[in-house]
């Protein structure tokens, strides 16, 4: 059984999604298009939950390479512990972050 760790605002994380590496600030577009990669990456090798979104991972743009919204989130959850973890960006202001919770 993973250990669990009581960290601030007393979420609890396990060792899972201990190591999960997030972004404070996300400031260009291909940042958004990395983390969206990265997100992928934790659901097909490491069995994350996709739980929410506006659209599906790599279908924030379309056709005609747009952004599908001004505002595009996505959130997974740990298979092990259930903590949530949200990335979101303001598409037509710029910036967003990819952060622990909802």
């Amino acid at each position: 059984m993973d250990r669990q760790i009581k960290i601030w605002r007393d979420e609890v994380m396990c060792d899972h999604c201990l190591q999960i590496h997030l972004a404070e600030n996300i400031s260009t577009p291909l940042e958004y298009e990395k983390i969206v990669v990265y997100l992928e990456k934790m659901i097909d090798m490491y069995d994350f939950i996709f739980t929410d979104g506006n659209c599906e991972l790599g279908k924030h743009k379309n056709k005609d390479g747009r952004w599908i919204d001004d505002i595009i989130f996505h959130t997974i959850k740990c298979p092990k512990c259930g903590q949530e973890f949200t990335c979101s960006v303001n598409t037509y202001r710029g910036g967003g972050s990819f952060r622990k919770g909802r």
